[in-house]
């Protein structure tokens, strides 16, 4: 039950982060800082809703504060999820990262590396590699592995987790 619930709890934070991306506190994009919330030293020059989204990843920015910065870390506003493998102090199969930290542990996905899908307005499928100005709903679905509570018949049991969120602007 205790896997199941920081699956859940796991869950309700990426849902939280994702519904917040492109919050502007001063109503609208604030320009980038450098390099705090630019990892990829591109050409942007203001802070991205989605600045990055793959099937196995998605980084999402935010001016929770309204001070004009999307790297604040306290609120969290420049924030990256992705599916990676395991470390020592995260172990399983594959983990969920939340700006490098460990999320969720021993997850997997329904389709093999696939934890992110991306729709655009109507609904339609923008594949594994989006345009990021199209991404208008994105569906999370993992599942976590946990002991079958069934002693008589033992072994593990995969407690799929899926959501969607739409996001704001």
């Amino acid at each position: 039950m205790a896997t199941l619930q920081d699956a859940r709890g796991a869950l309700d934070i990426m849902v939280r982060d994702l519904k917040n991306a492109g919050s502007w506190g001063k109503g609208s994009a604030p320009s980038e800082t450098g390099n705090l919330d630019d990892p990829d030293h591109d050409a942007d020059s203001i802070c991205n809703r989605v600045y990055a989204a793959t099937a196995s990843m998605i980084h999402v920015q935010m001016d929770l504060n309204g001070n004009g910065d999307c790297a604040d870390s306290d609120p969290t506003e420049n924030v990256r999820y992705e599916l990676t493998g395991p470390t020592s102090t995260c172990p399983g199969t594959k983990i969920i990262r939340r700006n490098g930290d460990c999320l969720v542990a021993d997850v997997n996905t329904p389709t093999a590396g696939k934890l992110f899908s991306y729709f655009d307005s109507t609904g339609a499928d923008l594949g594994d590699v989006p345009s990021l100005s199209l991404i208008k709903r994105v569906r999370i679905a993992f599942a976590v592995t946990v002991k079958n509570p069934d002693t008589k018949v033992g072994g593990n049991i995969a407690s799929k987790i899926s959501t969607s969120v739409e996001l704001r602007n």
